[in-house]
């Protein structure tokens, strides 16, 4: 699946989201050489809007002359439209390729895949880039997937540029496997024992 939504999306827009993760990174090199006191002070959620900002910003330039996408900007609500099937919201992703977001309406229904007729549905993406907390740093391009906000991605993908020899920018991407739940099989046999202990 992953694999025909790139096709899909196309290499001019994975180009741009590409390119725009990249140019947002050495933007933040810079803001941090520039300004090392202001970054050191900036809270989080406080960095992570600038960064926001940023990326939105070259995303903007990026893909404004691909005839079959559409920008929204209103507010709070940033949207990427490629065509009639894919809408893509810009988002941080953490190492484990979790989003954040307030759970409003909009959020809600927006993560939530639709449940149309066969291939009428509309696919929502997360477009953004893997987030290092501990060093600070924007990492690798992501495309993700997922069915609902407070679940774990059905799939991410790292999507980087390599050079060609000059002709032009071929795009490799690396499917990223789903996190799993983390069971300590002890804790749940003391568990079972107690149970049928009482």
């Amino acid at each position: 699946m992953a694999e025909d939504v790139l096709h899909d999306l196309g290499d001019k827009v994975v180009s741009a989201l590409v390119d725009a993760t990249s140019a947002a990174r050495a933007d933040l090199a810079e803001y941090r050489d520039v300004f090392p006191g202001w970054v050191a002070d900036s809270s989080d959620r406080g960095l992570s809007n600038w960064i926001h900002d940023r990326l939105w910003a070259h995303l903007r330039r990026g893909l404004t002359d691909i005839d079959s996408v559409e920008l929204v900007d209103q507010g709070v609500t940033r949207e990427v439209t490629v065509g009639l099937r894919y809408r893509a919201r810009v988002k941080r992703h953490t190492v484990r390729d979790r989003i954040r977001s307030y759970a409003t309406k909009s959020a809600l229904a927006f993560w939530a895949q639709s449940e149309a007729l066969e291939g009428l549905e509309e696919v929502r993406l997360g477009f953004g880039y893997r987030w290092d907390p501990e060093e600070r740093v924007i990492g690798s391009t992501i495309v993700s997937l997922r069915d609902g906000l407070d679940k774990d991605a059905i799939w991410a993908v790292e999507v980087d540029a390599e050079a060609s020899g000059g002709m032009g920018t071929e795009i490799t991407w690396t499917p990223v496997d789903p996190s799993l739940p983390q069971i300590d099989l002890y804790e749940a046999l003391a568990r079972d024992e107690e149970d049928e202990a009482t």
